[in-house]
């Protein structure tokens, strides 16, 4: 049997992407959310970022459980990685996160379309645009959270929060990248900076 395609025949529909890339900048730490090797990881990390300090074990002991809790529900929730950034930039200390999230609808519903999204967010009031990236159209919500007084952290700064959902091509899912700081005073300039990164996504084949 001949399986030479006619003009009438629909056009084969690609793949979906095996995987994706993205540029951080230098001094963004990367953390694979697998829970046989983030612990190794994030010890690493809170090791690194306090060898010149005089954080006493039981900080440290505190800030990597701290981190292992957020990897934990950032896990839970279908995250893939994560990067933090704690450093000084001249005299300024900068503290920014990154999660990068696949979401999968629930088994017999489907996802939808991006304008569902922006859509559900938007009747809230805040900040919600759709926009066009180069791995493809996004939905961009910029929205500030007030720590509640009972933190179990000890929060007590407003947190500001970029959350970008884009389609993957060719799936019935959707990638979200959810940056956040406590760094009120740059929040704008780091919200910038957060876009940047959205843009440098690219889709891999």
């Amino acid at each position: 049997m001949s399986t030479a395609t006619t003009a009438t025949d629909p056009a084969p529909v690609p793949p979906p992407p095996s995987d994706y890339r993205l540029a951080v900048p230098e001094g963004w730490e990367r953390v694979v959310l697998d829970p046989d090797r983030w612990p190794h990881r994030i010890d690493k990390l809170v090791n690194r970022s306090l060898r010149r300090t005089k954080a006493t074990p039981q900080l440290k002991a505190a800030l990597a459980e701290r981190m292992r809790a957020q990897a934990g529900a950032a896990h839970a929730n279908g995250g893939l990685e994560m990067y933090v950034v704690n450093q000084l930039l001249g005299q300024v200390p900068v503290s920014a996160g990154l999660v990068v999230t696949q979401l999968k609808p629930p088994p017999g519903t489907a996802a939808g379309e991006l304008s569902d999204i922006a859509l559900s967010l938007g009747a809230r009031g805040e900040d919600v645009t759709m926009t066009d990236l180069p791995a493809g159209p996004a939905v961009r919500h910029l929205y500030r959270r007030r720590p509640a007084s009972d933190d179990a952290d000890g929060n007590k700064l407003t947190v500001t929060h970029l959350d970008v959902y884009l389609a993957v091509p060719h799936a019935d899912q959707r990638l979200l990248l959810s940056f956040s700081t406590p760094m009120e005073p740059l929040a704008d300039a780091l919200v910038g900076l957060f876009d940047s990164i959205a843009r440098t996504l690219q889709w891999m084949a």
